[in-house]
C-alpha cells in the first residue's frame, strides 16, 4: 500500500474535526453563515449549557435552549446566532465531526428527529467521552477515534428513538417501525393491528405525516431494494423477491415493472 493509499484510508474515517467547550460573554457578537464554511458537509453538534441559541434553516426560526443541541452542517443553507441586546452569558459544547458516509448518517438524524433536539445526561456523557478521547493529549490513533466517533453517532440514534417512542402515541409508533422496516413482511393490517390501532387510522396518520399512503411508499423502498439487489448481487429472483419484501417472485415482477418500466431480468441485465 503506498503512502497516498493510506493517506486515503484516513481521511475516509470517522473523526473529529475540532471540539471545544465555550463560553460567549453577554457582550460579545456572535453570527456564524454555514452557506460559505468548509469544507462542506462537516457535521456540527452543538449543545447549549447555559443561555439561547438562535438557529435558522429552510424551516423557519428555532431556539436552541439548555438541555437541546442543533445539528447542522458546513456548506447547508443554515445560520445560528445570539440576539442582540440584554441576555446572559451562552456556554456550550461543540463538536465537529467528519469521515465518509458521515455526513448521510446526520442527514437521516435531522430527517427524521429534526435538527434541534432534546439531549439527556447519557448522550452528554458519551460527548464528553468523544471530546476526551479526541484531544491529543490522549495518544489515540485513527482507529480508536473512529471508534469513538461511531460509538456516539450510534448512541445519539438509539437515544433519540428510545425518547421519540416515549412520546408517541401508538400509532405514531406504528409508522416510526414501517418507516425503520419497510422491507419487513407482512400487511398493514397486521401493522396496524400489532399497535393498537386500525387500518384506517393508521393510514390516514401516515398520510398526514409523510404526504402519500403508506403502501405507495413502502412499495416504493422495497422496489428499490429489489433494484440494487438485482443490479449488486446473483440472487435468485426468488431471494431478491424475499429480501426486499415481496411475498413472491410474481409481486416482485409486477411491482418492479410497474415503478421500472423494464422486468428483473432487464434490470439486471443493465
Amino acid at each position: 500500500m503506498t503512502s497516498n493509499t493510506r493517506s486515503r484510508d484516513v481521511t475516509a474515517l470517522w473523526r473529529v474535526g475540532a471540539f471545544s467547550h465555550q463560553r460567549v460573554s453577554a457582550t460579545a457578537d456572535y453570527l456564524w453563515d454555514n452557506r460559505e464554511r468548509k469544507p462542506a458537509r462537516l457535521c456540527v453538534f452543538q449543545y447549549t449549557v447555559e443561555g439561547v441559541l438562535r438557529y435558522r434553516d429552510r424551516d423557519g426560526d428555532h431556539e436552541v435552549p439548555p438541555g437541546h443541541a442543533v445539528l447542522f452542517t458546513f456548506g447547508e443553507p443554515s445560520r445560528y446566532w445570539l440576539p442582540p441586546g440584554p441576555r446572559a452569558s451562552y456556554v456550550c459544547d461543540w463538536i465537529n465531526l467528519q469521515g465518509a458516509g458521515l455526513a448521510e448518517h446526520w442527514a437521516h438524524l435531522r430527517r427524521r428527529y429534526g435538527s434541534v433536539i432534546p439531549v439527556g445526561a447519557d448522550v452528554v456523557n458519551e460527548l464528553h467521552r468523544l471530546m476526551t478521547a479526541a484531544d491529543p493529549a490522549a495518544g489515540r490513533d485513527a482507529m480508536q477515534i473512529a471508534a469513538a466517533v461511531h460509538r456516539f453517532v450510534m448512541h445519539l440514534f438509539s437515544a433519540l428513538t428510545r425518547d421519540l417512542a416515549a412520546r408517541q402515541t401508538p400509532v405514531e409508533r406504528a409508522i416510526e417501525s414501517l418507516m425503520t422496516e419497510p422491507l419487513h413482511p407482512g400487511s398493514l393490517t397486521a401493522l396496524a393491528r400489532s399497535f393498537a390501532c386500525s387500518r384506517e387510522h393508521f393510514c390516514r396518520a401516515f398520510v398526514r405525516r409523510i404526504g402519500r399512503p403508506p403502501g405507495d411508499w413502502q412499495t416504493e423502498q422495497r422496489v428499490q431494494a429489489a433494484v440494487h439487489l438485482l443490479r449488486s448481487t446473483a440472487l435468485t429472483l426468488g431471494e431478491v423477491a424475499a429480501q426486499s419484501g415481496f411475498s413472491s417472485i410474481q409481486t416482485l415482477s409486477r411491482q418492479v415493472r410497474r415503478v421500472t418500466g423494464r422486468s428483473p431480468r432487464a434490470v439486471r441485465g443493465n
